[in-house]
């Protein structure tokens, strides 16, 4: 056998056995690179479930706190069937998520559009931090009226869906803010105890809005505005307030 063709049989022999030696190592490693993908669709079907679960939960009517179809200057609140199923950070997010986005029109819409609920907690004792993305100051008309309505909306409409709710923080991005856009106070928690049962109400039925005290303000009286009930039949919600210096 001549030799050049004995040297390329050593040679594919030494490299038959050096792949047996690396096989296992290789199958390893590849085992590894497969789990991240693995985690990634249990993480996905995770993220998809819960609202799989919340478009066949049964629907229920809550009250939604949009501008006023003949006076956007007010609020009206709007019974709208929601899936919202029964934890209540859940029916928070769905209820919020769905104030910004389903206003009936364009025009209606206390919240911009491209506003995002980035987060929500609530804890035992019923405080409640809920984390809205930047568009929501940045793409909010400046001003104290839009501001407080717009804080009116998120209060009332977050109090009829989740009554557990107690007092409320609002973060803009994970940050603390002083004012909302310039205007409304932020700092401190919003009492939502003092704002009584939610009134359900005819898409047609305004509401004025709410006054939230400023930090620092003593909070004894909540302020009661009148808002006009379906049947005519006069009744009071006072304001969502901060208690003194907040919490």
């Amino acid at each position: 056998m001549p030799r050049a063709v004995r040297i390329v049989i050593l040679l594919l022999v030494l490299a038959v056995l050096a792949g047996l030696v690396e096989l296992p190592a290789l199958r390893l490693r590849v085992s590894r690179l497969e789990r991240p993908e693995q985690t990634e669709e249990v993480a996905r079907r995770e993220v998809i479930r819960p609202a799989e679960e919340a478009r066949d939960a049964k629907k229920e009517k809550v009250p939604m706190y949009w501008l006023s179809e003949t006076d956007p200057g007010q609020l009206a609140p709007v019974e709208t069937p929601l899936a919202l199923g029964t934890d209540p950070v859940e029916r928070a997010r769905a209820a919020l998520e769905w104030l910004i986005t389903g206003a009936p029109t364009p025009e209606q819409r206390p919240l911009p559009l491209d506003t995002t609920l980035l987060a929500f907690y609530l804890m035992d004792d019923g405080t409640a931090v809920a984390d809205f993305s930047e568009a929501l100051p940045h793409e909010l008309p400046s001003g104290i009226a839009t501001e407080q309505l717009a804080l009116d909306a998120i209060t009332r409409t977050l109090h009829a869906a989740v009554p557990q709710v107690r007092r409320l923080h609002i973060l803009i991005d994970g940050h603390e803010a002083e004012t909302l856009a310039g205007h409304v106070d932020l700092s401190g928690a919003f009492d939502l105890t003092l704002m009584g049962p939610a009134t359900p109400a005819a898409p047609a039925a305004a509401t004025p809005a709410a006054q939230p005290k400023p930090a620092g303000t003593i909070a004894s009286q909540p302020s009661e505005p009148p808002v006009k009930a379906p049947a005519a039949e006069e009744k009071k919600i006072p304001a969502a307030t901060k208690p003194r210096g907040g919490e």
